[in-house]
């Protein structure tokens, strides 16, 4: 009944809106105002008559107040605006993704902060993509790391090693984490959430490892999207004092306008471990089966702490040129789509950050263990040591792109930009003891030029300069270039790519390097310039699972970190060849997912790589349920040639070259269940199955050892709705 009278209610606005669009302007108010009263008045009648049971013209009839008569004509144009709202698309438009992204449930990218030009990216979905957690696995074919979940580590592949400028310090700990520049954005047509664990569930709690993933985005509006993240990795270790926990937490924003773009956000990253400088005896690795927590260390009571603050916006906005769109016969000029035709984008692009580390440690006087470790330097305590190193950047750029034809052109952009980087950079000095604390500062300027286009699906490049022209890094520069064909053979959906690219820069080394003072580390350097040319092709072709890369790098006055961990540089040239192969084959049920590096450095002394590293993955997959519940019963074996892997400096937190071990040729297997059970992926291992076999090598880094047998168990279950 409440229904019918709404219903009549609204028909009666209608109908005063009608009459009111039919007459003229002088009369329409007095008209709507007499039809709207008195509709109220025979509905306020009605619905009095209805709820008493009697007749319209009886004499019981109670009449409404105004006042209930406004809220009543107030819920009415609600209900109005509701239905009309539940009736009308929501749709996203925005020059910035075409029809075929736009439409999809959920789509992702990275902010380019240049020049505000989104790359897409594919998101990680199934079982095969989570299985494994650790990005040494998930990414590459192993790496150099300190064997606990969270810890510092380092891609086998050079090409793949990727370094914060403004701190080096935190390059190691990048993979766990993001920057401005690899943290995905969302778009998503209903809310989506992931929940993730991977761990030793049932192990000692000595050696328990836990990593936690909780995402949650969602749109507001077809445009507006937030997004939260939080992810832990850590574990107690494997040997005395190694606990870790390394934590992710950011929270980010974007929006996609006709002509206003804008991504932004806040990431919090911490670490802290237990430092312990790695075992003393290797042999009590290598022949024996000793509970790891027995295997005496060099660092009893030792620590790092590092942070990394940024709040982050690149925004942008289109301002397409009209007076240039062409005229038809009628004068009228072009109907053209979003971001069509020649247009100007404005953009800003800003960065605060705050990062900051701090070591200690207590080494008495007679704990030769200790001292050893750091060669018996001892510059500032001689039993204990507080190091911090702290920077602070603010950098902003502005930028212009211009389209000048459309699009997808051979030339559809040419862009300009210019920034300003302000960095305070603190590190003990040792006029401090005299003149106080205090930081340093640099004022960093530079320009930046780029160019792009592309020729329908077929083809695409574009290349961005940067040339330092104030500051610190004055006179640097860096030329980056990239060029894509892809083909669409009948039979293969996804098409074959060919990707090459290019990348020459000279840049003065970090302040860091050329500057040190701590309880353990001095150094007062000068270095010369840094030079790197690096060339790279990379074949893609999805339908047969299968991807190759070769990089090939020239390197000149690079720098390292010696047998003693003091930051040298190398004077000569030296070069770096990597191949990868990806490629999965299938026979039957029986799966072989393969990853196979090469590399090859022509000094070893300055750059150790492995000349193999494999890591693969064999498996019988079927269907339990179908449709439902599909399984993998199998192992995964990663594997390196023997070199001398870098050794690991706690009071620095960086990787230093040594030339005393080797480790390598030794195969680390697991065992597995890994499931897929509609949403959820979800797995069993049993890590190091093959432990003592066929020896007991199963270093990870020089005098670091990856984890013991142990079972371990992950989930990865995203909610969603259809």
């Amino acid at each position: 009944m409440f229904r019918k009278r709404i219903s009549l209610l609204l028909a009666l606005v209608l109908c005063a809106a009608g009459a009111y669009a039919q007459v003229p302007d002088s009369l329409a108010g007095k008209m709507a105002a007499d039809t709207m009263k008195a509709a109220m008045d025979s509905l306020a009648m009605r619905m009095t008559a209805d709820s008493l049971g009697v007749a319209a013209d009886s004499s019981a009839i109670v009449a409404y107040t105004k006042k209930e008569l406004r809220r009543m004509h107030r819920d009415s144009i609600w209900a109005y605006k509701d239905s009309v709202l539940r009736n009308t698309p929501r749709l996203l438009h925005t020059y910035v993704f075409d029809d075929t992204t736009k439409f999809k449930r959920m789509f992702l990218w990275n902010a380019d902060t240049w020049f505000n030009k989104p790359v897409s990216i594919n998101p990680d979905t199934t079982y095969n993509d989570w299985i494994n957690e650790q990005p040494g696995q998930k990414y590459d074919a192993g790496a150099v790391s300190l064997g606990v979940s969270g810890s510092a580590m380092m891609y086998n592949n050079w090409f793949m090693r990727k370094g914060l400028e403004a701190f080096p310090f935190f390059d190691y700990y990048l993979p766990y984490s993001y920057t401005p520049e690899t943290l995905p954005f969302y778009n998503t047509k209903t809310p989506y959430t992931e929940l993730a664990y991977w761990g030793t569930l049932f192990a000692n709690k000595k050696m328990e490892e836990a990593n936690i993933r909780i995402l949650h985005t969602q749109n507001f509006t077809p445009s507006f999207n937030i997004n939260f993240l939080y992810q832990r990795f850590g574990s107690a270790g494997m040997l005395l004092n190694e606990k870790t926990d390394n934590r992710t937490l950011a929270f980010t924003g974007n929006y996609l306008g006709k002509r206003y773009v804008a991504q932004g956000g806040y990431i919090f990253n911490r670490i802290k471990r237990d430092e312990n400088g790695g075992i003393t005896d290797p042999s009590m690795v290598l022949d024996t089966l000793l509970d790891a927590k027995v295997i005496p260390v060099a660092l009893k009571e030792a620590a790092n702490t590092l942070k990394r603050n940024t709040i982050f916006l690149t925004h942008s906005y289109g301002i397409p040129f009209k007076f240039l769109q062409k005229r038809d016969s009628l004068g009228r000029r072009d109907s053209l789509g979003l971001g069509e035709g020649t247009m100007a984008y404005i953009g800003h692009s800003a960065d605060a950050s705050f990062y900051s580390k701090k070591y200690t440690d207590k080494i008495a006087l007679d704990d030769t263990l200790g001292r050893e470790l750091y060669h018996n330097r001892f510059y500032i305590n001689p039993t204990e040591s507080a190091d911090s190193m702290r920077v602070f950047k603010l950098e902003n750029r502005l930028f212009i792109n211009l389209q000048p034809w459309a699009k997808e052109a051979i030339v559809s952009n040419l862009s300009a930009g210019i920034g300003h980087q302000y960095l305070s950079l603190y590190g003990f000095r040792q006029d401090f003891f005299l003149e106080g604390n205090s930081s340093s500062s640099q004022n960093n300027m530079y320009m930046y030029f780029g160019a792009g286009g592309k020729l329908k699906r077929y083809f695409s490049w574009d290349g961005i300069g940067v040339y330092n022209f104030a500051g610190y890094y004055q006179n640097d520069f860096s030329i980056d270039g990239k060029v894509k064909f892809s083909s669409y053979p009948k039979g293969m959906k996804q098409g074959i790519h060919l990707t090459g690219a290019l990348h020459v820069s000279q840049r003065r080394p970090n302040y860091f390097f050329n500057n040190a003072y701590t309880n353990h580390y001095v150094w007062e350097n000068d270095f010369a310039k840094t030079t790197q040319t690096k060339v790279e092709a990379r074949l893609e072709i999805p339908d047969w699972q299968m991807e190759a890369f070769f990089g090939y790098s020239i390197l000149e006055n690079n720098t390292y970190f010696d047998s003693l961990s003091v930051v040298r540089q190398n004077p000569e040239t030296m070069n770096i060849l990597t191949a990868y192969l990806k490629k999965n084959l299938r026979l039957w049920k029986f799966h072989m997912d393969n990853k196979v590096l090469f590399q090859m450095s022509s000094d070893e002394d300055v750059v150790p790589l492995p000349d193999l590293a494999l890591d693969l993955r064999y498996y019988f997959q079927f269907e339990l349920v179908k449709n439902v519940l599909t399984a993998q019963l199998g192992a995964n074996a990663t594997f390196t040639t023997e070199y001398y892997a870098p050794g690991y400096s706690p009071a620095l937190g960086v990787f230093y070259n040594q030339k005393r071990e080797k480790i390598g040729n030794n195969p680390y297997i697991d065992l597995f269940v890994n499931l897929q059970w509609k949403r959820a992926s979800i797995f069993v291992k049993y890590v190091n199955a093959a432990q003592g076999w066929p020896e007991g090598d199963y270093f990870s880094a020089f005098r670091y050892i990856r984890s013991q047998k142990a079972l371990k168990f992950g989930i990865h279950w995203p909610f969603y709705v259809k």
